[in-house]
C-alpha cells in the first residue's frame, strides 16, 4: 500500500513537471520567451526593478533649482493619527516613517523644505521609483503636447495619432478616455502571465502589444476602471506626434525646466524596442521629484520658467465634487471619497479647497495641497500598513498650513 502511495505521488510530480513545461513551452511560442522569463523570474512588481529593465538617461537641467531650508525638528515628532485594517493608531512621525517602510518622506512649505527624512536604507542618492506616478506625468506630458501643437485637443479621436485605428471601433476612444481610466478597453487583471497587468508591465514589446489589443467591453458602463492599455496608447501618441522620445521629450519640457540636480531616468520595455514604461518607469532622486508638485502649486511656471498652462493643471488634477459614486462602484476608489480626473487623484482639503496628487503601487505619492501651500513626497518600499495615505498628508497639511502659517 505504502509503495502504491509514493508511486502515484510520483506520477503526479512528473505529470505535474510535464504539465508545466508544456504551459511555459505554449505560453512563450504565444507572448515572448522573454516575457514568460520576466514573469518567472521576477514574479511579483519590486522597487528594485528599475535595475531589472534597460532605461532611457533624463540629464539634469542646466539650470540647477535648489530648495531653501528651513527644518523644523519639531515636526520629527509630531503625531500622527492613522488607521490600519480599520483600527486607530497614533506614532511620532518619525518612528511611524520608520514602521511603514516609507524610504523618503520630504515636506516643502511656502517653497521651503520643512522636513527631509530618509529611512529604511535609503538617503538622499537613493534612486526611487514611480510606478504609477509616472500616468500623472504622462497627463502633463500631454497638456505640453497640446500647448506645443502637437495635439490640437484631448477631445480627439486616438486614431488621429494612431491609424492602424482608423476604420475600427477604436476609433471611437478619445484621449481624454484614456486619461479619465474611462474607455471601453479590455482590461483584466489574472494570474501569472495570462492578465492583463503582467503584459502591460513585463511585455518586451510595449507599443505592439497596445496596438494590437483591441478588445472592447461595455460593462465598464463609462465608469471608472483602472487600464494599464491607456497610458501606453497616451505613449504612443506623444511620440508619434511630437517626434520624440517621451524621455526625451519629459527631459526638456520638464526635468530641465524645474532645475533638477540630479540625472533620471524612464524605464523602457526592451532595448530592441525602446518604448517607454508608461505606466510605471520614472526614476528618480527624491528631491527633484518633490519640483514638480512645487512647479504645479505655482500654476505650472517655477524656477523661472513657464513650463505648463495653469488651465490644463485645473483641468487635469481637479475631479468635480461631490461625486458621483457610482462611477467608481466596483473599483479601489468606491466609497473613498477620492476622485480622478486626468490621471490625478483628488480630494477636499480643510479650507474648502482640493487637495490633488499622483499615486503609485507601494504607496509612492506626490501630494499638493494649494490652500496650505504643501507639497509632499512619500516613497516606500510597501504601502505600510496603513489604510489611507491621502489622510495622513491630508492631516499633515493642516498641522504644517497652521503651524507655520500659509501665504
Amino acid at each position: 500500500m505504502k509503495k502504491k502511495t509514493i508511486k502515484l505521488f510520483l506520477s503526479f510530480l512528473i505529470i505535474s513537471l510535464i504539465c508545466s513545461i508544456l504551459l511555459v513551452f505554449v505560453s512563450s511560442m504565444k507572448f515572448s520567451p522573454q516575457y514568460v522569463f520576466r514573469t518567472i523570474v521576477n514574479g511579483n512588481s519590486d522597487v528594485m526593478d528599475y535595475k531589472v529593465f534597460p532605461e532611457r538617461m533624463i540629464q539634469k537641467s542646466s539650470q540647477p533649482y535648489t530648495y531653501k531650508y528651513d527644518l523644523d525638528g519639531s515636526l520629527k515628532t509630531m503625531p500622527i493619527d492613522y488607521t490600519f485594517s480599520g483600527k486607530s493608531r497614533k506614532k511620532p512621525l518619525n518612528t511611524f516613517l520608520k514602521e511603514t517602510n516609507t524610504t523618503s518622506f520630504i515636506i516643502v512649505h511656502n517653497d521651503k523644505v520643512v522636513l527631509e527624512e530618509y529611512d529604511n536604507g535609503y538617503d538622499k542618492h537613493t534612486v526611487n521609483t514611480s510606478f504609477s506616478m509616472a500616468k500623472s506625468i504622462d497627463s502633463l506630458l500631454i497638456g505640453m503636447a497640446i500647448e506645443d501643437g502637437y495635439i490640437k485637443s484631448e477631445k480627439q479621436s486616438i486614431a488621429d495619432y494612431i491609424v492602424e485605428f482608423k476604420g475600427t471601433n477604436m476609433e471611437k476612444i478619445t484621449i481624454e478616455d484614456l486619461l479619465l481610466m474611462r474607455s471601453t478597453i479590455s482590461y483584466e487583471e489574472g494570474n501569472i502571465w495570462f492578465g492583463d497587468d503582467a503584459k502591460t508591465y513585463y511585455m518586451p514589446d510595449l507599443r505592439h502589444l497596445a496596438l494590437s489589443h483591441h478588445q472592447l467591453t461595455t460593462k465598464y458602463h463609462d465608469k471608472f476602471h483602472y487600464n494599464n492599455y491607456h497610458p501606453l496608447l497616451l505613449g504612443i501618441i506623444l511620440e508619434r506626434s511630437s517626434g520624440k522620445h517621451v524621455a526625451e521629450y519629459f527631459e526638456q519640457k520638464v526635468w530641465d525646466k524645474i532645475g533638477a540636480e540630479h540625472n533620471a531616468s524612464w524605464s523602457l520595455d526592451s532595448k530592441i524596442t525602446g518604448f517607454e514604461k508608461m505606466e510605471s518607469g520614472i526614476n528618480f532622486k527624491a528631491i527633484d521629484f518633490v519640483k514638480i508638485g512645487s512647479m504645479l502649486l505655482h500654476e505650472g511656471t517655477w524656477n523661472g520658467q513657464h513650463i505648463l498652462n495653469q488651465e490644463w493643471i485645473k483641468l487635469s488634477t481637479r475631479s468635480d465634487f461631490p461625486l458621483n459614486n457610482d462611477e467608481y462602484k466596483g473599483s479601489f476608489l468606491e466609497n473613498s471619497n477620492i476622485g480622478y480626473k486626468y490621471m490625478w487623484y483628488s480630494t477636499l482639503n480643510n479650507k474648502g479647497g482640493l487637495d490633488f496628487f499622483a499615486m503609485g503601487k507601494y504607496g509612492q505619492y506626490l501630494y499638493m495641497s494649494p490652500e496650505n501651500n504643501i507639497v509632499i513626497l512619500r516613497t516606500g518600499k510597501s504601502q505600510g500598513n496603513v489604510d489611507s495615505w491621502p489622510a495622513i498628508f491630508k492631516e499633515i497639511s493642516i498641522k504644517v498650513g497652521k503651524k507655520n502659517g500659509s501665504r
